[in-house]
């Protein structure tokens, strides 16, 4: 088995808010929708500062560490590296087992979850599983 399986955090959401306001409107819906087992952070631009991986040039250095932060190895982190080196917000959701819900449960509620960030204007929601990245949106 690869790394990126060994490493990858699976059974959660990433979305893009392009700013802070987006962020905490995202961070608010998800919390007010109380879906048992669901938990949601943030991840600034700011955490940045805290954080010791070094890279070659600041992209490299962002992406770093954004895979510090989620232990992803996915080419899909250069795009969340990008959102917060311009700025941005990765929104992080994640999901109760599949095992414990069920699959229709699972899916209706990775559902629910991504039209939840969307409309609080976030983009690029992308469900990350155990063998795959699955895109539930593009850019609004």
């Amino acid at each position: 088995m690869s790394e990126q399986f060994v490493t990858s955090p699976t059974n959660h959401i990433t979305a893009i808010a392009g700013d802070t306001d987006v962020a905490a409107a995202a961070q608010r819906e998800v919390d007010g929708a109380a879906e048992p087992g669901v938990s949601v952070s943030l991840i600034g631009p700011e955490q940045s500062d805290e954080l010791t991986i070094e890279g070659e040039d600041v992209a490299e250095s962002v992406l770093a560490r954004v895979r510090k932060i989620l232990g992803d190895e996915t080419p899909h982190l250069e795009h969340l590296a990008a959102a917060l080196q311009a700025g941005g917000t990765v929104v992080c959701v994640g999901l109760p087992d599949r095992d414990e819900v069920g699959d229709d449960a699972h899916d209706a509620l990775k559902q629910r979850i991504a039209e939840l960030l969307l409309g609080a204007g976030a983009s690029d929601a992308t469900y990350h599983g155990r063998w795959a990245i699955e895109e539930l949106t593009t850019g609004r």
